[in-house]
């Protein structure tokens, strides 16, 4: 017999299982091109928001050595949850750990953002290299620029 309770039992449900998949994390593909060289490491900074970014404060930073590099392309995958977040690398050629700036505070070593490529010299925004991540996964491109 048709129940009132099951079918809001199995919609709950439904609702439920929907939240929890949107939480549980999800693959970023991330290809890394225009690296000058397989010294040092490439740092990833995850930024979620436009304050973050402004504050230099990434809600992770995670670093991948060259040694996988083939013809200037470094492919790695990155694990979020789904949201809107937005990738700036650094060519970390002498493994400092940082981005060394000069005088000017222009970069020393190469830079990139997802799925935008810095043409000026000024920083980009947010907005200007913010992605979308939806299960199951998303590709994303950064070409590293050398100033």
């Amino acid at each position: 017999m048709f129940s009132f309770r099951y079918v809001v039992s199995g919609f709950l449900l439904s609702i439920i299982s929907g939240f929890l998949i949107e939480a549980h994390a999800q693959t970023v593909n991330v290809t890394v091109s225009n690296i000058k060289s397989n010294q040092g490491q490439i740092i990833i900074a995850v930024f979620k928001d436009q304050q973050g970014f402004k504050d230099e404060k990434p809600v992770s930073r995670q670093k991948f050595p060259k040694s996988a590099i083939t013809k200037g392309v470094l492919k790695v995958s990155l694990e979020v949850p789904a949201g809107t977040y937005g990738l700036a690398l650094v060519d970390d050629e002498n493994n400092s750990g940082k981005m060394e700036k000069n005088m000017l505070g222009i970069p020393k070593e190469g830079v990139g953002f997802s799925n935008f490529y810095l043409s000026g010299m000024s920083k980009p925004t947010f907005h200007d290299f913010k992605f979308e991540v939806k299960p199951p996964s998303v590709a994303v491109e950064c070409k590293i620029r050398y100033f």
